[in-house]
């Protein structure tokens, strides 16, 4: 949808004073990788997402992983079996309603604006998509909503799409052919924490196991797997430059059978193929940009 030029001044102001608490837990950053920020300790231990006791495809989440804890975050949590299939047979859609109907562009909200979607400490507020680090808010007006992110204390946030098939409300998705994109705007909230910038995931099996491609503030952009907790570069041009500021960009992340593909602002810029992870879900990650608005975050059919 069209937007009308946003000053960046507007950032002072437009970030949600909810009364959510923002999460602060979060691991330490590595220099070289998008280390994960941990799971907001505010949680109940009911409410912790656990390690899936009866996967649906493979060994889980790889034949080359040791087992893990509960404390390692996945969105499959509890028994199986889970959907499995394209995003073209199962849209990204709520267990109850259709909303968000394939692209969250924040219109679910338009009669509370501003208004909190979901906090790291307050999973659960929505049962369509999960918020595991910082707070997503929206705001904007009625004509023209979008989504507001505040960080961690140390400036992470973190979020996942959650879709259900029509005739199981309580197993997630797992997405096999998947495409992710969001579009976002930043001012002058930009912290020195992690590795400085946007990203988004594409088959999101547990924290340690998935794929990750990222446009930093440092210029670089780089297309990562994460595979037992270790990252592995599969392509990075650290001179492509930095998105700039005061100005709206797009991201899209797209896995289809064993190829990759990163589009910036609509331009392919990266193709890779692995066949490590088959399935998963798609979400977004933003570090060190508090204040900063997203909009039109849509997982669709590539």
């Amino acid at each position: 949808m069209a937007r009308v030029e946003i000053a960046i001044s507007a950032f002072v102001v437009a970030v949600f004073a909810g009364g959510c608490a923002v999460d602060d837990a979060v691991d330490g950053p590595a220099p070289t990788d998008e280390s994960e920020p941990a799971l907001d300790d505010s949680l109940s231990p009911d409410s912790q997402s656990q390690q899936p006791s009866s996967p649906d495809e493979g060994p889980w989440p790889s034949a080359n992983c040791a087992p893990y804890g509960s404390d390692v975050y996945t969105p499959y949590a509890g028994t199986g079996p889970f959907p499995i299939g394209p995003v073209a047979r199962y849209a990204w859609r709520g267990p109850a309603t259709s909303y968000p109907d394939g692209d969250e562009d924040f219109r679910g909200y338009e009669a509370a604006l501003p208004s909190n979607v979901e906090c790291g400490g307050t999973r659960g507020m929505r049962d369509y998509l999960e918020v595991t680090a910082g707070c997503l808010d929206a705001g904007g007006t009625a004509a023209d909503p979008h989504g507001t992110i505040r960080g961690t204390s140390d400036g992470y946030y973190r979020s996942f799409a959650l879709a259900f098939a029509a005739s199981d409300p309580e197993h997630p998705v797992k997405w096999t052919d998947q495409g992710v994109e969001y579009r976002f705007y930043y001012g002058p909230g930009v912290g020195t924490i992690g590795n400085t910038g946007f990203k988004a995931f594409v088959r999101y099996r547990t924290e340690y196991d998935l794929y990750v491609a990222s446009w930093r503030l440092d210029g670089v952009v780089q297309i990562q797997k994460k595979e037992c907790g270790t990252y592995t570069v599969l392509q990075r041009d650290a001179t492509y430059g930095a998105p700039s500021r005061g100005q709206w960009h797009t991201l899209r992340f797209e896995a289809v059978g064993k190829r990759l593909q990163l589009f910036l602002d609509g331009k392919l810029v990266m193709t890779q193929t692995d066949d490590t992870f088959s399935s998963g879900t798609a979400g977004l990650r933003i570090d060190s940009m508090d204040g900063a608005f997203i909009d039109d975050w849509r997982v669709y059919a590539p």
